[in-house]
């Protein structure tokens, strides 16, 4: 008589650090975002792709805002690492300034389902988010000396990225390498330095 078939124990959770389980549940919700709007997006499939209980989720994410947030900085987290790495060093040059400007475009065209929907679900205006763009605005005006009129200015530098980023996905009025290369260019010289349109 052969012995009695027995269920396998089920798999036990891994205990992870904190910081550890906050990335990978961050990283699950990014995936589940990607091309759906946020606000559709509900904890509980969060919670599945992150191998989680919802209420853990909700535990790290009180609500829906900090969740598309902390999703919001996690794509963002490579863009400011290469702003960090491009101010570390004086002075900054325009190929280097260019990658950076092209990172973002990528970045935004690798998102673009979801690019805008970022700023209507919350993510911009929530604390979270700004607190990390004060830090990115400081960095680069640190650069420039760390002021007031530094920080305005370091303030439109990442606001007309934004806006650009936005634009171009929008419409695609031209290639990602020219984008780049007119935004740099902007960037780089000044706006003032720019050709502009013979009037007709």
């Amino acid at each position: 008589m052969e012995p009695a078939a027995t269920t396998p124990p089920e798999p036990r959770r891994s205990r992870l650090e904190p910081a550890a389980r906050r990335a990978q549940i961050v990283a699950a919700a990014a995936d589940v975002f990607r091309g759906r709007d946020p606000a559709t997006v509900r904890f509980d499939e969060v919670a599945s792709a992150a191998g989680v209980s919802r209420s853990l989720v909700y535990a790290y994410f009180g609500d829906r805002g900090e969740l598309v947030a902390a999703v919001y900085l996690h794509s963002l987290s490579g863009l400011d690492a290469d702003l960090s790495s491009l101010l570390a060093d004086a002075p900054v040059d325009e190929a280097r300034l260019g990658s950076v400007v092209r990172h973002f475009l990528e970045l935004a065209d690798q998102n673009a389902d979801s690019w805008r929907l970022f700023a209507a679900a919350g993510a911009v205006t929530h604390p979270v988010v700004e607190a990390a763009r004060r830090e990115r605005c400081q960095r680069i005006a640190d650069a420039w000396g760390g002021g007031p009129a530094e920080r305005l200015l370091a303030r439109g530098v990442i606001g007309m990225l934004e806006a650009a980023a936005t634009e171009w996905i929008a419409h695609r009025p031209c290639s990602l390498d020219h984008a780049a290369m007119l935004l740099t260019s902007a960037l780089w010289n000044g706006v003032g330095k720019l050709p502009r349109t013979p009037a007709r």
